[in-house]
């Protein structure tokens, strides 16, 4: 197991945006919608307070990639914008589930249910919340969770809908001349949302029903290369729990991706070979037995990660510790960083 130290540890309930597109800082916040700015050795600095009337669930908030402004969702399922001062800037009735700004921040993208079946997709201009653009589209698995991520060096964004053993399909929202678009990425399969290569022009993903792994160009989305059935060790220890694929994935600039498994450990993964490097863990936090994290499962020989989530802030990558923790620890690292580190242990003698 590689064994590497984080940058710094945060301890608290510190919650993030995951953003493959890189701001000129990384914005952090609270459960009281306190917010701070990471300065250059990562240390929270105060940078103010947002509007209390909205939860901050998951992909319910977005941070302006410059200006002191936030778009969210608030309680009554209506979006609003805001600035650092607490103030609400506008609004807009529905019944919204997620937001996004675009990559220079003067678009907001959202998903509203008009019902179980039907979505809308609305583009605001960020500023007076004017309605710039929008598309009806069609929930193909019924009221599915769903997930607006960025693409890296691109205007366009994805739409994941995932409705578990139903089905996952993954959308790419694009502007064109005539209006919204939209294409369905990986109609062959039930791919996840992927983790981007930052330079844009390669996605990796998994194959949730045959749980394998893929890697395809973009935005071409030709199939570079998929998991066989007797590629890497995961056909040969099929039977072991802990070997089965999980959600987590980061692809890195130097081409190699992090992998979890369904017991949340790290791997570092060759999207090429498609095969596992090396299982790795930040020191401190090594995987612990199963029983430790879950009590019921005294009988459980398997190890379970202490690090729950793995997401890309531009070229910051962040990590977040689970329930073992009582308060949360966001570990964060630079992408340059951690790759040296990974290749400085790789490359060094055995011995």
């Amino acid at each position: 197991m590689i064994l590497l130290n984080p940058a710094t540890i945060l301890i608290g309930d510190y919650r993030f945006e995951a953003r493959n597109n890189a701001g000129p800082e990384v914005v952090v916040y609270d459960k009281e919608g306190r917010v701070y700015r990471l300065d250059a050795d990562f240390t929270p600095r105060d940078a103010g307070q947002l509007y209390n009337l909205q939860p901050l669930n998951l992909d319910s908030l977005s941070f302006h990639p410059e200006r002191e402004m936030a778009a969210f969702i608030m309680q009554d399922a209506a979006i609003g914008a805001g600035d650092f001062t607490g103030g609400l800037l506008w609004s807009k009735a529905g019944a919204y589930v997620c937001v996004l700004f675009s990559r220079d921040g003067g678009l907001i993208w959202s998903v509203d249910k008009l019902d179980e079946e039907h979505l809308r997709i609305s583009v605001f201009h960020s500023g007076d919340g004017t309605l710039a653009h929008s598309l009806d589209l069609e929930d193909p698995f019924g009221d599915s969770m769903l997930r607006l991520s960025d693409i890296p060096e691109s205007d366009a964004v994805t739409l994941e809908l995932a409705a578990g053993q139903n089905g996952i399909s993954v959308f790419e929202l694009s502007i064109q001349e005539d209006g919204l678009r939209s294409r369905e990425m990986f109609p062959q399969g039930c791919y996840l949302a992927p983790a981007w290569h930052p330079d844009g022009k390669q996605l990796f993903t998994l194959e949730n029903d045959m749980q394998v792994y893929a890697r395809f160009s973009y935005p071409a989305l030709e199939l570079l290369q998929e998991q066989g059935p007797h590629d890497g060790d995961y056909e040969d220890e099929v039977e072991e729990e802990d070997s089965y694929p999980g959600y987590g994935m980061l692809y890195l600039q130097n081409g190699q991706t992090i992998t979890q498994n369904s017991n949340e450990r790290f791997f570092l993964f060759d999207p090429a070979k498609m095969e596992r490097i090396d299982e790795w863990a930040f020191a401190g936090y090594e995987p612990v037995p199963a029983s430790v994290v879950f009590p019921s499962l005294d009988d459980d020989p398997s190890q379970y990660s202490q690090i729950q989530s793995c997401e890309r802030a531009g070229s910051l990558l962040m990590f977040r510790t689970g329930s073992l923790h009582d308060i949360p620890h966001l570990l964060m690292v630079e992408e340059a960083a951690l790759t040296e580190a990974i290749r400085s242990v790789l490359t060094k003698p055995r011995g």
